[in-house]
């Protein structure tokens, strides 16, 4: 298992360059100059170029990519941004708690509902309450984040008083935010754990537990959701990833100073260096919260963790063999 997550850890490397390689490209080719912008519409053409002399916007493609990355090696810095004049690396650290913060607890709010709607749903199959069940999480799942939003700020903040309009002065300016982004993936997670609870109820050994007299909760909780748990850890580990890589949407109506918000200004600012930082961060994230979903997998399921010892032996034995030969 050890060696099998260094592995997993060096995967990272190519993903992380790969990431960089395509953003950064996109930004080279793109028409549109962040010292044009900086600069204003007045400037002339020279004190134009003479900003992107200074940026080393006019070096050719590959010295600029490695300049990057050497800078990231060397320093373990991001750059600095062409908008804000500020490190790269202090504006992401800066604004990832907030981040952290709202998607932990909105992919948390999204299982603790998803999971129990999709139970409900399979156990009590083609009744009223798996009728309800499917509702709910269709209703979750089709309304846009953008309309929640707003239907949010005009009822509890607006016209109730409950809850600030935005910022996050206090815990009470995570309430809003938290709910936008764990609503719609609970409909994702209905659905997921509903199928795969259906498929796996449907077994002989369920069957079997329940002709010895098992309680039905006994059945549902310890046999048949234990062995539907890899497609619902699937989609709970894509839930918690897309939660932790900001939401654009939610961050910006709320004004949230967060990865996301950073990432759209970033975007419409023409910003590169900003934004090639934080898709480099978000990939890190995903990739990451990836690697640890693998690990739930093989401490749920033996028969993974299994084959990952397998895998380790069979590499020694084969070494063993070439080393006699």
């Amino acid at each position: 298992m050890i060696r099998y997550i260094i592995r997993r850890l060096f995967l990272l490397i190519p993903i992380l360059i790969g990431t960089v390689v395509i953003v950064f490209t996109i930004n080279f080719f793109s028409d549109i100059s962040p010292a044009r912008l900086v600069l204003g519409p007045t400037a002339t053409e020279e004190q134009v170029e003479a900003k992107e002399d200074e940026w080393g916007l006019n070096d050719p493609y590959l010295v600029q990519l490695g300049r990057y990355f050497w800078r990231i090696v060397s320093q373990g810095s991001l750059g600095t941004s062409y908008i804000y004049n500020q490190p790269v690396l202090k504006m992401i650290m800066d604004r990832l708690p907030n981040t952290l913060i709202i998607g932990l607890l909105a992919a948390t709010l999204s299982v603790m509902i998803g999971i129990p709607l999709g139970i409900l749903a399979a156990i009590k199959q083609n009744t009223a309450l798996d009728y309800i069940a499917t509702f709910l999480a269709i209703l979750c799942g089709a309304i846009p984040p953008f309309v929640l939003c707003i239907l949010m700020q005009l009822v509890l903040a607006v016209r109730l008083h409950w809850l600030p309009v935005s910022g996050i002065r206090s815990w009470l300016g995570y309430i809003m935010p938290i709910i936008a982004c764990g609503v719609m993936p609970v409909a994702m997670t209905c659905r997921m754990t509903r199928s795969s609870m259906l498929e796996t109820i449907r077994q002989d050994y369920i069957r079997t537990a329940r002709a010895k007299g098992l309680k039905e909760g006994t059945v549902i909780w310890k046999h048949a959701l234990k062995n539907a748990l890899i497609p619902i850890i699937t989609v709970v580990g894509m839930t918690y990833a897309m939660s932790l890589c900001g939401s654009i949407i939610s961050e910006a109506i709320f004004n949230i100073p967060g990865l996301g918000n950073l990432m759209n200004s970033s975007i419409s600012q023409k910003d590169y260096i900003t934004n090639l930082g934080c898709v480099l961060v978000a990939a890190f994230i995903m990739s990451f919260v990836t690697l640890i979903t693998d690990l739930i997998y093989a401490a749920v399921d033996p028969r993974i963790k299994a084959q990952y010892a397998a895998t380790g032996k069979r590499a020694r034995t084969y070494k063993r063999k070439e080393a006699a030969v």
